[in-house]
């Protein structure tokens, strides 16, 4: 039996005018209580499913991490992502509640309309999966470390990191998205 060689498309990331549109947004819609899921996806690299059933009280501002629970992954494995500094800058101005969750109700609906007002729509759609391959694809480019950033993320190896996320093009100033400049 052949094996079937799966030809990998170029992934999509924002750009650095598309990212301050979509958290400027973020930040303005609905007193900003969209901004923590939003970040989280960004800047942590959280699936969007995933984020829908995270609690403030897995977020732990002081030793900067998120703990994912194993019934919260897609892989179903428990995993612990890095809060690096935008993140951080972002979950401060959000509203810490250890019992509630971080996306508010009706969460895909605000989604749907914080993206529609930072201009993704019917002539511009949302390319999918970009947040998390936003986070990837700056992360690999600026710490250039597949072991870390396979951990982060929760990928059982890096054979998907290695075939999807090598390719910067569209990477511009990686230190400046991570707000080390």
């Amino acid at each position: 039996m052949d094996t079937i060689i799966v030809q990998e498309r170029r992934i999509a990331i924002l750009k650095k005018d598309e990212i301050k549109s979509l958290l400027k947004e973020a930040e303005r819609y609905n007193n900003g209580s969209c901004l923590a899921a939003i970040g989280l996806m960004l800047y942590a690299g959280i699936r969007p499913h995933e984020v829908t059933k995270i609690k403030w009280a897995q977020i732990d501002l002081e030793r900067r991490h998120i703990y994912l629970l194993p019934e919260h992954s897609k892989t179903g494995g428990a995993r612990r992502t890095t809060i690096y500094n935008p993140l951080f800058q972002i979950l401060k101005k959000c509203n810490y509640d250890p019992d509630k969750a971080i996306c508010p109700r009706n969460w895909l609906k605000h989604w749907r309309e914080i993206r529609r007002n930072a201009g993704w729509g019917q002539n511009k759609p949302w390319p999918q999966d970009a947040l998390r391959h936003t986070f990837a694809s700056y992360h690999l480019e600026q710490f250039k470390n597949f072991e870390q950033l396979q951990y982060e993320l929760g990928h059982r190896n890096s054979n998907l990191l290695r075939t999807r996320y090598v390719d910067a093009t569209d990477v511009k100033n990686a230190a400046e998205f991570w707000g080390l400049q």
